[in-house]
């Protein structure tokens, strides 16, 4: 298993993941030019691709994916409710290169598990991935609240990218209106750092190797604000754990296990 976020934030959102070689990228919120680009960078060729995921319909995380399908020929994986709502912005889509999720599925021997999550969009859906191998893996980089159900899917992997959205304090300061600090503060906003550490607390196990703090705020949070609060809340239990943040503007090296 091999992957590498290639930008996360409220300009965009792509995390590249290799699974028993099979790759496919799990949003596409930048230009698709900028996703070629940062693949090309780290030495990956994007024409292997085999699919794209869709977590949801906001722009920063679907910005690239009609022009990648049509460019790479690669399938579109949506829910009904995300396309119904975006399939404007997609543009025309090869009827072959239209997946609805409905439930689990495959791609070539991955299986792919959806689980909602408290999100402001029309359904938004986080991804639990299982390689042929028995590497695993999940990512929500938009989630308002965990419920014991969401435990379930970031518990036994060895992967996870997790949404490290805003500092309370940083947000109650910014200059944001009063309706969007009460938006991403409410159980379909964002995740804060603190509950970022808590949750990343309850699944943790010796097999977890590695996470990606994702969807920093660069205006309620900072980069080293956010791995310092996870950090604390593992130290607070004695966990010794590699943690990761993700920029907005850079790829993360690829990381193999």
């Amino acid at each position: 298993m091999k992957i590498s976020v290639l930008g996360s934030g409220s300009e965009g959102n792509s995390t590249y993941l290799d699974v028993c070689g099979i790759p496919f990228l799990i949003d596409a919120g930048f230009s698709a030019k900028t996703l070629i680009g940062r693949m090309h960078n780290l030495g990956l060729n994007p024409s292997m691709l085999k699919a794209i995921l869709v977590t949801h319909e906001h722009n920063d995380h679907i910005r690239g994916v009609g022009i990648l399908s049509r460019k790479l020929n690669l399938p579109i994986y949506i829910t009904p409710e995300s396309y119904r709502v975006s399939a404007s912005c997609l543009g025309k889509i090869a009827p072959e290169n239209l997946r609805f999720i409905e439930g689990e599925f495959d791609i070539e021997g991955v299986r792919f598990i959806p689980f909602n999550v408290s999100h402001d969009a029309v359904r938004t859906i986080g991804f639990r991935v299982e390689g042929s191998n028995g590497k695993r893996m999940a990512i929500s980089t938009d989630i308002g609240c965990y419920t014991e159900e969401i435990l379930t899917h970031f518990t036994n992997v060895d992967i996870m990218v997790l949404e490290a959205n805003y500092n309370f304090d940083m947000l109650q300061s910014c200059g944001y209106p009063y309706y969007l600090k009460q938006r991403i503060h409410s159980e379909q906003g964002h995740l804060s750092n603190e509950d970022s550490g808590r949750l990343i607390c309850s699944c943790y196990h010796p097999n977890l190797k590695k996470v990606f703090l994702a969807h920093v705020s660069k205006n309620s949070n900072t980069y080293d604000l956010a791995l310092a609060t996870v950090r604390t809340e593992l130290e607070s239990k004695g966990i010794k754990l590699e943690v990761e943040v993700a920029y907005q503007d850079t790829v993360t090296e690829l990381f193999a296990i």
